[in-house]
C-alpha cells in the first residue's frame, strides 16, 4: 500500500528553532532507515508560495496562495511504500518533527492504479 504523508509546520519551527540542525539530522537519519528498508518511495521539501488554480464559471484563474487561515502549511512530503496501514502509522508516528517539535504529519492512503 501506498502512502503520502504531508509534513506541516510553521515559521516559528522551521525558521527560529534553535535546535534546526539537529532536527535536519534527525530526519536525514529517519529518511535514509526507511530508504534502507525499501519503504521511502519519495520525498521532498516545498518551495512556496504555491499558486491555487480554480475553475470558475469562465477559463481557469490562477491566484497566488496559499489561502489557508491558519500559521501551518505544508513544508515537505514523504511517499510510503508499505504492508500496512499500521506500519505507515507506526513511521509518521516516529517522524522527528512530530515526535518532539510540535509538527504535525498528514497521511493519506493513494489509490491504487489499475
Amino acid at each position: 500500500m501506498r502512502y503520502l504523508a504531508l509534513i506541516y509546520g510553521n515559521d516559528d519551527i522551521w525558521d527560529y528553532d534553535p535546535d534546526r540542525q539537529t532536527v535536519i539530522a534527525e530526519v536525514n537519519a529517519f529518511n535514509r532507515r526507511l530508504t534502507e528498508s525499501g519503504e521511502l518511495v519519495s520525498v521532498n521539501g516545498l518551495v512556496g508560495p504555491p499558486v491555487s488554480v480554480r475553475q470558475t464559471d469562465g477559463p481557469p484563474v490562477v491566484s497566488d496562495g496559499p489561502y489557508l487561515e491558519v500559521k501551518e502549511y505544508v513544508g515537505s512530503y514523504f511517499m510510503l511504500d508499505v504492508e500496512s496501514h499500521e506500519r505507515a502509522l507506526e513511521i509518521v508516528q516516529s517522524y522527528p518533527g512530530v515526535t518532539s517539535r510540535g509538527g504535525g504529519v498528514e497521511l493519506w492512503r493513494l489509490m491504487h492504479q489499475g
